[in-house]
């Protein structure tokens, strides 16, 4: 397979993973908003979702790393 079309296939993928993150992301901080009102910040509740939040920020920062680099190769 041609090393162009790799990355615009590999490109699409992140494109599609980034637009399902960003969902993911929006709906958790609605939940983690909800919590927040409902239980003590330090309940094992909080904490859930506060990971949970964590983990879906550092997955999206992956993904846009991802994408500059592609985006860098795929101008040379």
């Amino acid at each position: 397979m041609d090393p162009i079309e790799v990355i615009k296939e590999e490109r699409k993928f992140l494109h599609d993973v980034s637009n399902h993150l960003l969902v993911a992301q929006g709906m958790g901080s609605f939940i983690d908003n909800v919590i927040a009102g409902q239980f003590d910040e330090d309940s094992k509740e909080a904490q859930r979702s506060k990971k949970v939040m964590n983990a879906i920020n550092k997955i999206i920062e992956l993904v846009k790393e991802r994408r500059d680099n592609l985006h860098a190769v795929s101008k040379d």
